[in-house]
């Protein structure tokens, strides 16, 4: 709950509408390849539309939190892409005039580092002999 107000008129999309769009791109990509199978073309089509859309949702979000939109090739760097999809989600609407999220941000964000930690856990647990994050398990 903040008492600023925003200066400028951000374009592009919201923090939910961002999640929202997200979680279906997910959902159609996961429906694809189980209805159509993961060597089938349709399923390339479908993946790659994913992709674009991403891409474009992605470029979308940062317009929105006012920063620049070339921070969209990030994405193709092993662990900023991780980074970056979890800034896009916390950062709320014209976060680069504040630079600081607000509470809600925070919870993402939290709940985020929740979830990898959570992942982390459960890799040790099963005996995954790789490495993660440059962990060397066992």
């Amino acid at each position: 709950m903040s008492d600023e107000t925003i200066d400028h008129d951000y374009p592009g999309v919201g923090r939910l509408y961002y999640f929202l769009a997200r979680v279906m791109l997910i959902l159609v990509t996961v429906l694809a390849v189980i209805y159509f199978g993961p060597e089938s073309s349709v399923f390339g089509i479908v993946s790659l539309a994913a992709m674009i859309a991403g891409a474009v949702l992605d470029v979308m979000r940062l317009r929105n939190i006012g920063v620049s939109q070339w921070l969209i090739f990030l994405r193709f760097i092993p662990w900023l892409g991780l980074v970056l999809s979890i800034g896009l989600q916390s950062a709320q609407t014209g976060w680069s005039e504040t630079r600081r999220l607000d509470r809600a941000g925070w919870a993402i964000i939290a709940a985020h580092a929740a979830l990898i930690a959570v992942a982390v856990f459960l890799l040790y647990r099963s005996g995954f002999t790789g490495e993660v994050f440059g962990i060397p398990f066992r």
